[in-house]
């Protein structure tokens, strides 16, 4: 018996090493390159961040190529010295509030939401093609399709995951006529995760496992807004929990039943936590508070400090993602003061916050020496809470393109006087008082379509001393961001073919370097460009004002003149 056990051993370590041979005398064949076949991974080759050529990343491997690169990473767990040298960048895409509606009808009238034509005496605004920029209809499920085709045509082959912030299914506007059911979400959750599998799954030309990384997001739940715990929304966690399993790590499948959470690598060193905001949302008033024991809230922000705790200790960069952004406007008290308390103690390991649910884009700034003290003794906090609890509680967060435009702007402009002078002798390797978050612009046609490409910093071995190199930031440090955008009324008029032959292409908007001047993505670097913002002189003006056109995504470049 022992004897056949050998034997079959012995046979099946002859079959690896032959495997490995022939892949080793593939290689060489493989490994000659004329000096015109050079690969050209990155935009910024050079460690001063010179641009090299129009694209970020291209590559003239063959197909081949691609999959003995693929075939030695998976045999040997590292890089190809030929064919897959180390970026000196990486890349991602964050995409958010997709919001689908496959009861969108073009022609129909903006007033029936996009569900109903016309009748005699109706005059009114009608729906496009691809949605209907500046009204209150949700988005066709062609512009979806389209902008996930193109970002798998254009940006597939140049990211390293995706950050995908919730709110894929469309709102429950149209009650009257078409009310929206627990069905109906779980449906258009399904045709969107259909989309997103058929856009980063592997193939032959790019056989890579990119992560995609989603997230609940208000509209994704039943009824709208509303989220319990596992005892109550133990069907709904069951069922994104099966959903999203290929993007789930078996071994966080479990927190992920329990509460919506969990965490997921998407690189060396580089983790992603998926936070489920609707326990800290103030609309939902199925759960409590973050400072009472034992509740959902109060369960994640344990788990949300005990994983940077984990990754402080393995030295693992985090990025913190979810889809209700972290405000005074939208967090209830005890949560926004926990997340900013925890967040700030750990400016080594978190780099980067990631929301969508605003449609609009732009960043905010938490000032963690506010939350430290009693949040009732906040003024400013005090006169946002006040200011919500008088106004209508079906408007005082969903931001329109005429309807709280001004109200939010200079709410925002607000924020970013509040926040003091960062005392940069005080903040320490594991605490910054101040906390920056990123908000992106949505799919959703609220204003125009439009997704965001991340550059960071690769230094995955800046926990050695000998490896941390001068020219060099820490590991997962944000670089900078391309934002584009889709004009979609333009695309209508120039249209010469049918709608489902035609490609659409989103457009270079601006480049967050370039734009803003802003030397990174990092805290310090957002403090300064906020305190240039609110400057009184022209300088200031003007840059506050391309600042809100690029918040409104070129849609209401009139009102910012």
């Amino acid at each position: 018996m022992m004897h056949s056990e050998k034997t079959a051993f012995s046979s099946g370590t002859m079959v690896y090493t032959l495997y490995f041979l022939l892949l080793v005398g593939v290689l060489s064949l493989l490994s000659y390159s004329p000096a015109d076949k050079q690969i050209h991974y990155e935009r910024y080759d050079d460690v001063d961040g010179d641009k090299q050529s129009e694209s970020w990343l291209t590559s003239t491997q063959s197909s081949l190529q691609q999959v003995v690169a693929w075939s030695w990473r998976s045999w040997t767990g590292h890089r190809h010295p030929v064919f897959e040298r180390p970026k000196r960048y990486g890349y991602f895409l964050h995409i958010t509030d997709l919001h689908i509606d496959e009861e969108y009808i073009p022609g129909t009238t903006v007033d029936s939401d996009c569900h109903r034509f016309p009748s005699g005496n109706d005059k009114g605004p009608l729906a496009g093609l691809l949605g209907t920029p500046g009204e209150k209809c949700d988005a066709p499920i062609e512009l979806a399709e389209k902008t996930l085709d193109y970002i798998a045509r254009e940006w597939r082959h140049k990211i390293d995951f995706v950050v995908w912030t919730g709110d894929n299914s469309r709102h429950d506007w149209d009650k009257k006529y078409r009310p929206r059911k627990r069905k109906n979400i779980y449906h258009l959750n399904e045709r969107v995760m259909s989309m997103m599998q058929k856009a980063f799954w592997p193939t032959a030309r790019d056989p890579r496992h990119i992560p995609v990384v989603p997230t609940l997001g208000n509209n994704d739940v039943y009824p709208h807004n509303t989220m319990g715990d596992a005892h109550v929304d133990g069907e709904l966690m069951d069922f994104y929990a099966r959903l999203w399993q290929t993007w789930i790590p078996t071994d966080q499948r479990t927190t992920f039943r329990r509460g919506g959470y969990f965490a997921v690598n998407v690189g060396p060193r580089l983790r992603v936590l998926s936070l489920n905001t609707m326990y800290f949302y103030h609309k939902n008033d199925a759960v409590k508070d973050c400072d009472a024991p034992g509740t959902p809230a109060y369960q994640q922000m344990e788990w949300f400090e005990h994983e940077l705790l984990k990754a402080r200790s393995a030295h693992v960069r985090v990025y913190v993602m979810g889809h209700v952004p972290p405000s005074p406007k939208h967090y209830r008290r005890s949560c926004l003061q926990e997340y900013v308390r925890i967040a700030s103690q750990f400016p080594d390991v978190l780099k980067g916050h990631f929301y969508g649910h605003l449609n609009m884009d732009h960043f905010l700034l938490l000032d963690a020496r506010e939350e430290q003290n009693d949040l009732h003794s906040n003024s400013y906090v005090n006169d946002t809470m006040a200011t919500l609890e008088d106004s209508d509680p079906e408007e005082e967060d969903d931001v329109h393109v005429t309807r709280n435009v001004g109200k939010y702007v200079n709410w925002l402009r607000d924020m970013y006087e509040s926040v003091d002078p960062i005392d940069h002798k005080h903040a320490t390797f594991q605490r910054m008082p101040v906390v920056a978050v990123q908000v992106a612009p949505s799919v959703l046609p609220v204003y125009y379509p439009a997704i965001r490409i991340y550059r960071y910093e690769i230094h995955d071995d800046d926990d050695r001393a000998q490896c941390r190199h001068s020219g060099k930031k820490p590991h997962g440090t944000l670089m900078e961001y391309d934002q584009y955008f889709a004009n979609t009324t333009q695309f209508e008029l120039d249209l010469d073919r049918d709608l489902d032959e035609a490609h659409l292409n989103y457009q270079f908007e601006y480049n967050s370097k370039e734009e803003y001047e802003l030397e990174d993505l990092t805290v310090a670097s957002y403090f300064e460009f906020a305190k240039r913002l609110i400057g009184n002189g022209f300088e200031g003006n003007q840059l506050w004002l391309k600042y809100c056109r690029n918040m409104f995504v070129q849609a209401l470049n009139n009102d910012f003149a």
